[in-house]
């Protein structure tokens, strides 16, 4: 089966000044039946100067593999839908993402909470070995390549 490109959704303007993105994933199946998945990212930037709080070794990681941002991400699924309640599903999946997860990614601490933990994790997992580290930074990488514009 073909790879369906992702779709975004919308852009929320949080109060802390970063942007929550909503991306369509879903595809049909078979017959009238549907996987439907949306998945919600928030773009956070490294900074280039090191903050008070953390250490360089630690955010070195991140910037060495990923650059200059780091996503924070997380993708609700369903599976063998049927058609005619795809888009209502996706709207519900939003809608309960952002009434358990608004207060929490508009904190104005959270991208640099964020990147505090992120960073520590990652070099922890860089101590364990390569195979461990690659596989942590899978669900910090930017949006895949097959992502487009609604």
């Amino acid at each position: 089966m073909k790879k369906q490109k992702a779709i975004l959704m919308e852009k929320v303007q949080l109060k802390n000044g970063l942007t929550l993105e909503f991306w369509d994933e879903s595809k049909h199946l078979v017959g009238d039946r549907w996987y439907v998945g949306v998945r919600a990212m928030v773009a956070i930037a490294i900074p280039d100067e090191t903050p008070d709080g953390f250490v360089e070794d630690h955010l070195q990681v991140l910037r060495n593999k990923l650059g200059d941002k780091v996503y924070f991400q997380l993708l609700e699924e369903r599976n063998f839908i049927p058609e005619e309640e795809v888009e209502e599903l996706k709207k519900r999946l939003r809608d309960v993402f952002l009434k358990n997860s608004l207060t929490y990614l508009s904190h104005p601490d959270f991208s640099r909470r964020f990147l505090l933990v992120k960073s520590e994790e990652a070099y922890k997992k860089k101590l364990m070995g390569p195979e461990y580290l690659e596989k942590f930074l899978e669900d910090l990488k930017g949006p895949p390549s097959n992502q487009g514009q609604a």
